[in-house]
């Protein structure tokens, strides 16, 4: 992966891809970000330091993603910390929860009208010809597409299953996954109705390490309306071993994720999956 070229992205395209990354999931994240140079180039690429980025993290990454934007922890805190002035909560839900990076820095230290969210752990098979029309639509494209996440039992995915009784008269989208979503910046974060929801969410759910983030990408979503609209098969959430067959994948989430049950699926029971993640490689050096 490291000897394959470097992801060259356009920095100055409409259009950024932010992730949160740590230390141990910088290898994963090169995945995704090469795998995803490979079909489309017109976006710019932001990662979110977690704090435990190294200065040889840094250096391996702006190496490997040409005109990546890397922001320090040190300096989101300073920056998020005084555009949060008016909402106490969020800010101290931030503070707490470092996952919430990924919903309000995305978006309050971006510089682009249109945000991808995109976790580490994901890996591109396919163009993403949904999101590529909809970052380039003159007309107004939707303001919010996710990723679903959909289980055979019915059962709503994390977070998301929390709404219900914690928000009871809220709207939501139900079936999402918040490791790959496409938002436009304005009108997806709302700072005072985040704060509003906050504090109507009980604080044994509210100050949860995990699910939180999800949770409120699905009340932001809800308030949207028809503005917020699931992005298709293609594009389903899940352990690649665990979703349906289908021949126009465009990506595989939980790719070697660390923190999963099933961290090693993807290559251990599925080698061949990891087979194609370098071949694609291949191909883009050889087109390269």
């Amino acid at each position: 992966m490291l000897q394959a070229p470097p992801a060259e992205l356009d920095g100055a395209a409409p259009v950024q891809v932010h992730s949160l990354v740590s230390h141990k999931h910088v290898p994963l994240y090169l995945f995704a970000i090469k795998s995803l140079a490979g079909y489309w180039r017109q976006v710019g690429a932001v990662v979110h330091d977690d704090g435990s980025l190294t200065d040889a993290d840094r250096a391996l990454l702006e190496e490997q993603v040409l005109g990546v934007r890397v922001i320090r922890r040190p300096d989101a805190d300073d920056m998020v910390q005084a555009m949060l002035g008016d909402h106490p909560l969020l800010a101290e839900v931030r503070r707490r929860n470092v996952r919430i990076l990924q919903l309000v820095d995305y978006f309050l230290l971006g510089d682009a009208d249109l945000v991808i969210g995109m976790d580490s752990d994901i890996l591109f098979f396919g163009e993403p010809l949904e999101v590529v029309r909809w970052a380039a639509a003159t007309e107004r494209q939707p303001a919010f597409m996710y990723s679903q996440e959909r289980f055979a039992s019915g059962r709503l995915p994390g977070g998301v299953r929390w709404i219900p009784e914690a928000l009871p008269d809220v709207p939501y989208v139900p079936h999402m996954c918040c490791g790959f979503v496409c938002a436009h910046r304005r009108r997806f974060l709302d700072l005072d109705y985040l704060e509003v929801m906050m504090d109507r969410t009980p604080r044994e759910i509210l100050f949860r390490p995990r699910h939180v983030t999800q949770m409120f990408y699905s009340v932001l979503g809800g308030r949207l309306g028809d503005a917020a609209q699931p992005l298709g098969e293609p594009y389903r959430s899940g352990p690649w071993s665990r979703l349906p067959p289908a021949e126009n994948r465009v990506l595989c989430h939980y790719f070697a994720s660390i923190e999963s049950a099933e961290a090693e699926d993807n290559i251990r029971r599925l080698p061949e999956l990891f087979r194609r993640a370098l071949q694609q490689l291949e191909g883009a050096e050889q087109r390269g």
